[in-house]
C-alpha cells in the first residue's frame, strides 16, 4: 500500500480538478489512501473536498498552523503503506500515476527518496517572453528530462516527491521555517532532500511518475514571473547561507557587494533594453538583475536577524 498526502492552503480553485483526475487513476497493487491536509484555508475548500469523501479513498485532516511543511509533516502522521506520495492541490495526474510510483518503488530498493516528472500545464497558454527552458524550472516547478534511476539531490520539486515510510518514521520532517503562507520562502522540498541525502539516503528520478501542473493564464505575466524569479532567489540564498558552517559566517556580510555591483551594471543595461522593445533583450537583462535583488533582500533579512 502507499500514501499520497496533499496540503492544500485556499485551493478552491483547481483542488476539484485535481480530485478528478486522481479518482480516474488506476488502482496500485496493494491500493492507496489519499490524505488531504486542509491548512489554515480561508475560503470554501473544505467543502471541495469533501463531496469526494465516496470517490477517493479519502482522510481529511485539519492542520491550523500555516506553513505547507507543517501541513506534509501533520500528514507523515496519517501515512500508511510503505511509500509515501507528496503532491500539490493544482497539479493533474496521469492515470498510471500510482501505479508507475509502486513499480519505481519496488524496482529501486536501494533508493530512499524519488522526484516525479513535472510538466506545466498552461490554462492560458504558454507565457508570450522568450524564457529559456531553465527557467521553467523554479517558474512552474518543471522537471529536466532524465532518465530512471539515482539522481542527484537538485532539482527536485515538492509537487510530485516521494519517501519510503522508513524514513518518515525515523523523525525526517520538512523544515517549519519554509513555505509559510504564499508568499513564504521556498525550497522546502530541496531543503528535505537534502538533508536527506547527507544522511546518506540515495535520490531517484521517475520519468513515467508523471503530474501535470496547472498554470494559470496570469501566471505567465511579466509581474507574476519576475515576483516569482525573486521569490526563488530568496529562497536560494536562504538555503545557502544555512549549509554555510559557523566559521565562515562573516562571509554574509561581504558577499552582497558583488551582487551590488552586478545589479547595478544590469539596472544601467536595462533601461535601452527597455527602449528596444526587443522581449529577449530585456529578459536576459532583468531575469538576471530580479535573482540579484532577490539575494540582496534575503542577505539584508538576514543581516537584521543577526
Amino acid at each position: 500500500m502507499l500514501s499520497v498526502l496533499l496540503a492544500t492552503h485556499n485551493g478552491a480553485d483547481t483542488i476539484d480538478r485535481t480530485l478528478a483526475a486522481m479518482s480516474g487513476m488506476d488502482v496500485p497493487d496493494g491500493g492507496w489512501k489519499l490524505v488531504v491536509i486542509n491548512n489554515a484555508s480561508t475560503d470554501d475548500t473544505e467543502a471541495h473536498i469533501l463531496k469526494w469523501r465516496d470517490r477517493l479513498p479519502l482522510d481529511y485532516v485539519i492542520e491550523p498552523k500555516l506553513g505547507k511543511s507543517n501541513a506534509l509533516n501533520t500528514g507523515f502522521s496519517r501515512a500508511e503503506g510503505d511509500f509515501v506520495v507528496m503532491t500539490d492541490d493544482d497539479v493533474l495526474p496521469d492515470r498510471n500515476w500510482l501505479t508507475e510510483w509502486r513499480r519505481v518503488a519496488d524496482a529501486w530498493p536501494e533508493i530512499s527518496v524519488f522526484s516525479g516528472a513535472i510538466v506545466p500545464a498552461f490554462d492560458g497558454g504558454q507565457p508570450t517572453w522568450p524564457l529559456p527552458e531553465s527557467a521553467y524550472t523554479a517558474l512552474y516547478g518543471m522537471t529536466p528530462a532524465r532518465a530512471e534511476g539515482r539522481i542527484a539531490p537538485i532539482n527536485v520539486a515538492g509537487a510530485n516527491l516521494a519517501v519510503r515510510r522508513s524514513v518518515v518514521s525515523n523523525g525526517s520532517r520538512f523544515g517549519e521555517n519554509l513555505m509559510v503562507g504564499p508568499g513564504g520562502l521556498m525550497g522546502e522540498d530541496s531543503d528535505f532532500v537534502t538533508r536527506l541525502s547527507n544522511q546518506g539516503h540515495a535520490i531517484g528520478f521517475a520519468p513515467t511518475a508523471r503530474v501535470g501542473h496547472i498554470v494559470h493564464r496570469d501566471q505567465t505575466s511579466w509581474h507574476w514571473i519576475h515576483r516569482r524569479f525573486f521569490r526563488h532567489s530568496r529562497s536560494m540564498f536562504m538555503l545557502e547561507d544555512v549549509r554555510r558552517d559557523e566559521t565562515s559566517k562573516r562571509y554574509v556580510f561581504r558577499y552582497p557587494l558583488w551582487r551590488i555591483r552586478k545589479a547595478a551594471r544590469l539596472a544601467f543595461c536595462l533601461l535601452p533594453a527597455m527602449v528596444s522593445f526587443d522581449k529577449k533583450r530585456i529578459l536576459r537583462q532583468s531575469q538576471p538583475l530580479t535573482y540579484h535583488l532577490g539575494a540582496l533582500w534575503q542577505a539584508w533579512v538576514l543581516l537584521r536577524q543577526r
